[in-house]
């Protein structure tokens, strides 16, 4: 696990996610971004994304709360206000090793949030991945397998509808590569990688259920390593659910065999709109 004194290695860390779920968000079409009530803002570092049609609770979220100025009552306040003037019923804010206060967690709580669950942040360098085995073919798409690219996310993800466009909206951006595996000419599995400063974030695994256990995600994971490697990436950078008895996470175990290691965990706090049931 990363030092909380090693600042630099963790900022990148970050930074990297942060610009990813902002390119994620900037790339909708007016379409998409208007089918889902998408909006982007951002504050001292800090920035709050929103999928006001899609009560989603990965889709409403705030990262970097306190890493680049300390968060205050009134900081927090802006962002409940925020996500309020939007009708949002839910939305959380990881909490990084970064972020200030220290006491960040009790100031949530101070005002409404609740601690909800973890993540782990896991990191990796270029070297080569393991050798893995399947009998899907792996390749990186372009716009013309976007819609497909799409379904299958929303789909895995339990997205609405209207997301699956807004995931293909991404498909031959600048900074993203887009992948899938394929069982003849048939869509199987996804995943993405997104590269700003050096790091490779990867996210968007996601496998059809019929095509689960023949190793599409082992497969997409070792092409992306292979990827960030031919770029000149320092490392990747990916996060997953905290694996315990209660709730296993095969993600979190997957990423460990490719030689990720944790970087740190991340308490997650969840605040509800007073008319929002638990």
């Amino acid at each position: 696990m990363i030092r909380h004194s090693d600042k630099t290695l963790l900022e990148r860390l970050e930074r990297a996610e942060i610009a990813a779920w902002g390119d994620f968000y900037r790339a909708a079409t007016p379409t998409s971004a208007s089918a889902c009530g998408l909006g982007v803002a951002e504050e001292a570092g800090t920035l709050a994304v929103r999928a006001a049609a899609a009560d989603v609770l990965g889709l409403n979220r705030v990262i970097g709360l306190g890493m680049e100025r300390p968060a205050s009552e009134a900081s927090i306040d802006r962002l409940l206000d925020l996500f309020a003037g939007e009708h949002v019923p839910r939305f959380f804010v990881p909490v990084s090793p970064l972020a200030q206060p220290a006491d960040i967690g009790t100031l949530l709580v101070a005002r409404g949030f609740e601690h909800y669950n973890n993540w782990v942040k896991l990191y990796r360098d270029t070297s080569a991945p393991p050798q893995v085995s399947t009998d899907l073919t792996i390749r990186r798409i372009d716009e013309g397998e976007a819609p497909a690219f799409g379904r299958i996310v929303a789909s895995c993800f339990d997205w609405p509808e209207p997301a699956a466009g807004w995931v293909a909206d991404l498909i031959g951006r600048d900074g993203w590569r887009h992948y899938m595996a394929f069982d003849g000419a048939s869509p199987a599995a996804t995943g993405a990688l997104f590269i700003r400063d050096g790091y490779a974030w990867i996210d968007f695994a996601t496998t059809r259920p019929e095509y689960r256990g023949r190793g599409a995600q082992s497969a997409l994971l070792a092409r992306r390593v292979r990827d960030a490697a031919e770029l000149g990436c320092d490392g990747l950078v990916v996060e997953t659910a905290e694996d315990t008895p209660e709730k296993p996470a095969p993600s979190f175990r997957n990423q460990l065999r490719f030689g990720f290691q944790v970087a740190y965990v991340c308490p997650n706090y969840i605040y509800r709109a007073p008319n929002d049931s638990p």
